[in-house]
């Protein structure tokens, strides 16, 4: 056998001689690799927004922003400043193990400041805040050291004053939309009564020396009766409602209108007794136009679509009158033989149990001219 020959079976006998423990300082070798990487040092840097949140706010969903926590009822950030330049947004370098960085550099970071929400608020104007006094709380920053840039952001604020605002329409833009000449602007009402309106005084001054309407109101179906609105402040910016005031008003229904003859009933109780009974309509019957909404509407819709003329008449003359009342006169004047007096739509069935009496009116002014028996 050559010496080459006996060399190379050498070196491959070397390689597959006692092959466990190779494979042992191989996998202990890999493992040992991995131990000292995952303890090599990092560092990321990541570009957050800066943002003020309410006490209530902090620890909500979780975003990509640094926030200052701030008691939003006593104060309201202004401006975050870098010595005197203002900025938006900070610089964010966290350092630590390469694993832990890697855990949270393409995660959302939502870092949190609560230090100064019980701050004596009479006495401050701005606050300054470090990356000490970051809440450490999330169990994903544990052992990684975190560095703004720039080092030190001063917080301008200013206090919170109030203004309250008596609520009447005067004072609100209606955009009524689809009730449009349907709201029945007599039947307002808000809850509460007034508007009390938050923000920096400046805002508020601001706001109250701009013209026109102060708060906008658009309304929304409640029901087949009722439409409601949240108030909107108009043109206020960083002002807001200490509690949004409601409003609803009532709704005049989707009419139909039906032309119908329908018979004309006298009221006399209210003159004296020997008086009753001497006033009679010129027209025992008059044709006038009624506007009928709700489920009615439909029932009559039904009625004039059947074909049979008679049907809806029949109906107007089962459940509905003309109404004229006669008052007792003034003391000192007396009835004239001839009288005008304007009629009133009278529901004289149980009708009047299941329909408001906005969903079946009268849709012109009706004038009955009576006359007194001789």
């Amino acid at each position: 056998m050559t010496n080459d020959k006996r060399r190379r079976t050498g070196f491959f006998a070397a390689i597959v001689a006692d092959p466990w423990r190779k494979a042992l300082a191989v996998t202990l070798a890999v493992l040992l690799w991995f131990f000292i990487d995952s303890r090599i040092n990092q560092t990321v840097s990541r570009t957050l927004p800066l943002r003020t949140v309410g006490a209530q706010s902090a620890g909500g969903i979780a975003i990509d922003q640094l926030a200052i926590a701030l008691p939003l009822d006593r104060v309201v950030g202004v401006r975050f400043r870098d010595g005197e330049k203002e900025i938006d947004k900070v610089e964010i370098l966290l350092r630590g193990p390469r694993f832990r960085v890697a855990a949270v550099a393409k995660e959302r970071l939502d870092l949190l400041v609560t230090a100064f929400l019980g701050l004596d608020w009479e006495k401050s104007s701005n606050i300054v805040f470090t990356a000490a006094d970051l809440r450490r709380d999330q169990l994903r920053l544990e052992n990684l050291e975190i560095e703004l840039v720039p080092p030190r952001i001063r917080l301008d604020v200013e206090r919170i004053a109030s203004q309250s605002v008596p609520l009447t329409l005067d004072v609100i833009d209606v955009v009524e939309e689809q009730f449009t000449n349907r709201l029945r602007l007599d039947t307002a009402e808000f809850v509460p009564k007034d508007a009390v309106v938050l923000g920096p005084a400046i805002g508020i001054d601001r706001w109250n020396k701009r013209p026109g309407k102060r708060f906008r109101a658009v309304m929304q179906s409640g029901n087949d009766r009722q439409a409601t609105a949240q108030l909107e402040l108009i043109d206020a910016e960083g002002l807001r409602f200490q509690t949004p005031p409601l409003l609803t008003m009532q709704v005049v229904p989707e009419t139909t209108a039906f032309d119908l003859d329908l018979l004309v009933l006298v009221d006399d109780l209210g003159l004296p007794p020997e008086q009753r009974g001497q006033w009679t309509p010129e027209q025992r019957s008059r044709t006038v136009r009624i506007a009928v909404g709700g489920n009615l509407r439909t029932t009559l819709v039904n009625f004039r679509d059947s074909g049979d003329k008679t049907r809806l008449q029949e109906w107007a003359a089962a459940h509905l009158r003309l109404l004229v009342h006669l008052q007792k006169p003034e003391p000192g004047t007396a009835l004239t033989p001839e009288v005008d007096r304007k009629a009133r739509l009278l529901v004289v069935s149980r009708l009047h149990e299941t329909v408001d009496r906005n969903e079946c009116l009268l849709d012109e002014t009706v004038v009955v001219k009576l006359r007194r028996q001789p």
